[in-house]
């Protein structure tokens, strides 16, 4: 019989229960790019249904810039523990850390080309470099540093917003409709009707475009959300499940995240595409709601942590995973999308590649829960431990 490998009752849960939370929101948020061109999204034709418009809605209310800032600050938090490992053991830690970070930017890049063009390792691991400066920081200007990226990357989109708008209002004429034609026009062609080196071929010329464009922009807040999980490590928070932050963030910041995040999805839903000004205004509406939201589910997280029942230690053990589960869904959706797997790249309603995607976020979870229950580490974290340790997983 196989036998259980059993859970560390040191290990705190609510970090792990957070990333598999995390998870499955980046999944339903992901399946966008996976399913659609990047230049129009759903709204070419995938949101006519009354059905396809709730579930659109409710994935960009509920989840859309909440999950990659509750990921964000585990992130953040993982550089005190991190360096709280290597006080212990003796080692010195910047070595360990920027080998992690060399390998984060070395497998997001794979991961970038051969599967997901939306990929945020590599964001992580150049920003991760950056970010080591700032693991001597007080708690309070990490908060203070935090909200201000995060209000800095509200401003940036709601400039950007703008300034589309008066380009649509007073010359038209000068949008590239005819650039963002045929940027569509390769991505059917990439992915509805290509080989896997056609897909990859076409992700790599996409590759620095859109790494400058996720740094110079996204990169912005996902900083400001490391510094708010850093913040929270340093002060104990995340192993306090009963602090009174944590009652604060549910009860007051949860319910304003997500009425600020309703307004923002039904102006998403307004949209004619994912490039027009109506949508970058949507984006910049969420991403203002964004902090109040990811900490109010941090505050239901923090209730939900309180007691490790067998379910809750499950989705602890596959949030532990994360890496793997965030790789295998990405395996699992280019598989279902691309012409080299099943073929419904730009078939699919919004309504449905949502219902697909959250059973990929539910299957990927479930098999880094049952690895975890058998082995002591996800297998693409062994990899990265080895990296992180010089050979030792």
């Amino acid at each position: 019989m196989t036998k259980l490998i059993p859970d560390n009752p040191n290990r705190v849960l609510m970090p792990d229960l957070t990333r598999a939370f995390a998870l499955f929101g980046i999944a339903v948020v992901n399946v966008t790019g996976f399913a659609q061109p990047l230049t129009t999204g759903f709204h070419a034709g995938g949101l006519e249904r009354p059905v396809d418009q709730l579930a659109y809605g409710a994935v960009a209310s509920l989840f859309l810039m909440k999950s990659y800032p509750l990921f964000s600050m585990m992130f953040g938090a993982g550089l005190f523990y991190q360096q709280a490992a290597a006080a212990r053991s003796g080692a010195a830690f910047a070595p360990r850390h920027f080998r992690r970070m060399a390998a984060l930017v070395a497998l997001g890049a794979v991961h970038f080309v051969f599967f997901w063009m939306g990929d945020i390792l590599m964001a992580y691991g150049l920003l991760g470099a950056l970010f080591y400066l700032q693991r001597g920081v007080s708690v309070r200007a990490l908060v203070r540093t935090g909200a201000a990226l995060i209000a800095l990357n509200t401003a940036l989109l709601l400039v950007l917003g703008g300034l589309l708008w008066l380009t649509e209002q007073t010359a038209p004429e000068q949008i590239p409709a005819a650039g963002y034609d045929r940027m569509t026009a390769d991505a059917l062609a990439a992915f509805g009707g290509g080989s896997f080196v056609d897909a990859a071929r076409y992700r790599l010329g996409l590759l620095p475009a859109l790494l400058v464009g996720l740094l110079g922009q996204q990169g912005l807040s996902v900083f400001g959300f490391f510094c708010l999980g850093l913040a929270a490590a340093k002060a104990g928070v995340l192993e306090q499940p009963d602090a009174p932050i944590w009652r604060l963030a549910r009860r007051v910041f949860l319910p304003a995240g997500l009425a600020g995040s309703l307004l923002g999805a039904w102006i998403l839903l307004q949209a004619g595409s994912s490039t027009d000004s109506t949508f970058l205004l949507g984006c910049a509406v969420i991403m203002a709601f964004s902090g109040f939201a990811a900490l109010g589910y941090l505050g239901l997280i923090a209730a939900v942590s309180k007691q490790a029942g067998p379910l809750r230690r499950f989705a602890a053990r596959a949030g532990s995973a994360s890496l793997t589960a965030y790789l295998l869904q990405s395996l699992l959706l280019s598989l279902i999308f691309t012409a080299y797997g099943f073929g419904a790249f730009g078939r699919l309603t919004a309504g449905e590649a949502i219902a697909a995607a959250a059973g990929v976020a539910a299957l990927s979870l479930g098999v880094s829960g049952v690895w975890r229950s058998l082995a002591q580490r996800g297998p693409v974290e062994v990899l990265l431990r080895r990296v992180t340790y010089w050979g030792r997983a």
